[in-house]
């Protein structure tokens, strides 16, 4: 599972996988900084580009990325980044801040990663 909030808008998007939130998450908008990421634990990710995106006159390219561990002060924990939260986009039962809360406080209260299977 993977958690990223918009950072605009504030939305936390929750998602099954790497691939899903790779998948969803421009490159050119991860660049920007309009995307932080953490993982199943909370515990913040960075993007890693392994093709970088491209910038031209009068066209832009998404690059490809995958998700690392974030380096040190990169970004809070999710945990912390739950107080700026305005709204959730997630399966069911992780759909609301107070949900994830829970999750990530208490992870084997049945509110986690099984039950999404």
């Amino acid at each position: 599972m993977i958690f990223a909030i918009e950072t605009e808008e504030l939305i936390l998007h929750v998602f099954e996988n790497e691939n899903a939130a790779v998948g969803y998450c421009e490159g050119l908008d991860v660049e920007a900084a309009i995307w932080l990421f953490w993982n199943a634990e909370g515990l913040p990710l960075e993007p890693e580009f392994t093709v970088p995106n491209k910038r031209g006159l009068f066209t832009v390219k998404n690059g490809k990325y995958h998700l690392v561990k974030a380096s040190e002060n990169h970004h809070s924990s999710l945990l912390e980044a739950l107080e700026n939260v305005v709204s959730v986009e997630g399966l069911s039962p992780l759909n609301t801040v107070g949900a994830i809360r829970q999750y990530l406080t208490h992870p084997s209260s049945g509110t986690g990663e099984s039950a999404l299977q």
